[in-house]
């Protein structure tokens, strides 16, 4: 029996109380049958709404083999669907097939033969397969979505991949919003990866732009030693090996998987009416089928143990990064960590619970601790900072400083004092003026964060994880935090069997 539009709203106003006096955020919540939920903030005034749909999936729901792929298919979601982006469907499914035949023999002949195959085999299947693409081009049209959303009065169009997840974003005029209904739930249903292969080129080339930066292979090899089981060992835009190899076939499982209603939420802030923007929910993202439930990533990140050192030397500056195991969001001790952070760093060091870093990497003027002794009184470094980052499933705390090469200062100095450092927090804590100090500069944060664009991303991220009220109870975490809680989770975490240290060199001679 169809329910009646009263009972399908089931619209809470959600007027969040963390404790009594805290900042509140009033979200509206819709969830279709399908599982898809539907947040909405009304901000009567200028007739737009920012839309954003979020989808819980990014590089950590990838294995290896398919590192990448979430990128990849977050570029793929643009090259159209059945009635977006060709002019004669049928015309060029034909022809798209005929490529990923084609493709498919070449890709078992390189990779799935010890010698790399017959290599004038491969460049006849090539030589085809380019015929075909270019076939193929008289019935694409570049980049429709995009034209029409601007026709339309659409503004910062983006999409993004991260960790965790996945999310496109469009701003329209209020009585737009219908159209992006419509697109949208159009790519989740109709989704055509068109231009696979010729995208896959694009993705790499991207990636070698990366390897172009003169660290670049340090960091990642950083990072993998540091994440020794999780999947947050690989970079969001994956091994260059598996982006070679991925397949069509990989794209439209991982799509089938991952980009369904049950698994994302969509996000509207602006002028709008919210029983409309239900109404027009039901009936375009309420035609979507409802997937499979997605499991939670099963591989944890195992106790370390033991400390670990890597060095590397190239033609970037010489400098020295230390990295701790820290718990994940939601953890109570993230937020004396994130507290600590902004103490030794200098930077906001923010309580974001949907994993983006904090704390010593802000703009500005940089007041830390490590900052004045390192840089300021001991003129041992350039630079010196902390970021305490609590992810999905896992948390790092980094240390990161720059020596002063031409005194001769070596990154193992910089390291001895930030350990001497560590162990003064670790006896007396921090003072009440740096705990205050601190506490006062994320709570205007926080506060400007909820009235400006990132409003959006912050809620909608936030949901995917645990729920959209966490950013207010991270919020009320991190003005509750003490100086024991700091000296706490200073000698809980900061051991050395829990560190690992890198320190790269520049090359001499460059």
């Amino acid at each position: 029996m169809k329910r009646t539009l009263a009972l399908s709203l089931a619209i809470v106003v959600l007027a969040a109380f963390a404790s009594a006096g805290a900042i509140t955020l009033d979200v509206k919540e819709h969830i279709l049958s399908n599982g898809m939920k539907i947040l909405m903030i009304p901000k009567p005034g200028v007739p737009r709404v920012t839309c954003h749909i979020y989808f819980k999936v990014g590089s950590i729901n990838e294995k290896p083999g398919i590192t990448g792929l979430a990128h990849i298919h977050e570029h793929m979601m643009f090259k159209g669907t059945e009635m977006m982006g060709v002019t004669d469907f049928a015309k060029d499914q034909a022809i798209d097939n005929q490529i990923d035949e084609l493709m498919n023999q070449i890709y078992r002949e390189k990779y799935w033969k010890a010698d790399g195959g017959n290599k004038a085999k491969i460049a006849e299947l090539q030589k085809q397969a380019e015929a075909l693409i270019a076939s193929e081009k008289p019935y694409i049209i570049k980049d429709d979505l995009w034209n029409l959303y601007m026709k339309n009065g659409g503004t910062a169009l983006n999409a993004s991949t991260g960790n965790e997840n996945t999310g496109y974003y469009v701003a329209l005029p209020s009585n737009k919003v219908e159209l992006q209904m419509l697109l949208e739930s159009d790519r989740m249903l109709h989704a055509y990866f068109r231009e696979f292969y010729s995208e896959k080129d694009v993705i790499m080339e991207e990636r070698r732009l990366s390897e172009n930066q003169p660290n670049y292979f340090f960091g990642e090899q950083v990072n993998a030693a540091f994440y020794a089981a999780s999947p947050y060992h690989w970079d969001v835009i994956g091994w260059m090996d598996d982006l070679r190899k991925i397949t069509k076939a990989d794209l439209i499982e991982f799509h089938n998987k991952y980009y369904v209603p049950n698994n994302c939420v969509a996000i509207y802030v602006g002028d709008f009416d919210p029983q409309n923007i239900v109404q027009m929910a039901e009936k375009y993202f309420g035609r979507v089928p409802k997937g499979p439930d997605v499991e939670p990533i099963r591989t944890a990140e195992p106790p370390q143990y033991s400390e670990k050192r890597i060095y590397g030397e190239g033609p970037a500056a010489t400098n020295l990064q230390m990295m701790f195991h820290t718990p994940p969001a939601g953890h109570p001790d993230a937020a004396p960590l994130s507290v600590l952070a902004a103490i030794l760093g200098g930077g906001g060091g923010g309580m974001r619970g949907y994993g983006q870093r904090g704390g010593g990497f802000g703009g500005g003027v940089n007041t830390g601790r490590l900052n004045k002794i390192l840089v300021q009184e001991k003129q041992l470094a350039v630079s010196a900072s902390a970021s305490s980052r609590a992810q999905w499933y896992v948390g790092s705390f980094d240390f990161r400083s720059a020596p002063r090469v031409d005194k001769n200062v070596q990154p193992e100095d910089l390291e001895k004092e930030i350990w001497a450092e560590v162990e003064k927090i670790k006896k007396e804590g921090v003072t009440d003026l740096e705990l205050q100090k601190v506490k006062n500069r994320n709570e205007a944060q926080f506060i400007r964060s909820l009235q400006g664009p990132a409003l959006a991303g912050s809620v909608g991220r936030a949901e995917l994880h645990r729920g959209w009220r966490s950013i207010l109870a991270d919020s009320e975490a991190y003005k509750a935090v003490t100086s024991d809680d700091v000296k706490r989770v200073a000698a809980k975490y900061f051991v050395k069997d829990n560190s690992l240290t890198a320190i790269y060199r520049r090359k001499s001679g460059r």
